[in-house]
């Protein structure tokens, strides 16, 4: 059987794993364009479409992809550590505190980010292995670490914003290179 602070070490190790694959990844499509002898814009997504004699002029745009990618390797893994979490008949908690300013998934983030960094330095100052301490602080500075950016990456967060304002600049830009003079 497992001593108590080694499980405590076991769960925190995988609230950080689970916590990482929700890490989000950016994926876009490059669409290139260019003037054709009738003065016509032309679009293509295959650059090997391009006649040769206009691959000199060639713009690129890169685009969203509309097409939801596959899980990315973290996301596998988080969806496997949780199965195996399931099994075990471990769960994780589904506490937070609302906060102003925050969304409900920073707020679930920083809930969880804190209560962390509390057991983490409970296992600092209460152990009497030196290694406990040291790994207990370790993982105190990868919180602190991650937990910002997990932040940032989270539901409505900064970069989802920063995504908004990017697509719709791009749609925009679209927009005026349809509507150009051919």
């Amino acid at each position: 059987m497992i001593s108590q602070p080694r499980q405590l070490i076991l769960w925190l190790c995988v609230c950080l794993v689970l916590g990482l694959g929700a890490c989000a990844e950016s994926w876009a499509t490059t669409i290139y364009s260019y003037i054709d002898d009738r003065g016509s814009l032309v679009y293509t997504d295959s650059p090997e479409t391009i006649p040769e004699k206009y691959r000199a002029k060639v713009k690129t745009h890169e685009q969203p992809d509309a097409v939801s990618p596959t899980p990315s390797m973290m996301q596998s893994m988080q969806r496997k550590i949780s199965g195996y979490a399931k099994n075990h008949g471990w769960s994780m908690p589904s506490f937070h505190v609302a906060m102003d300013g925050l969304t409900p998934a920073q707020s679930k983030i920083v809930t969880y980010a804190g209560a962390a960094a509390v057991v983490l330095m409970l296992i600092m100052y209460l152990s009497t292995s030196q290694l406990m301490r040291m790994l207990g602080l370790c993982l105190l500075i990868v919180l602190g670490i991650g937990a910002p950016v997990l932040i940032y990456v989270s539901d409505s967060g900064p970069m989802e914003a920063m995504k908004k304002k990017a697509v719709a600049s791009g749609q925009a830009q679209h927009d005026r290179l349809q509507q150009a003079p051919r």
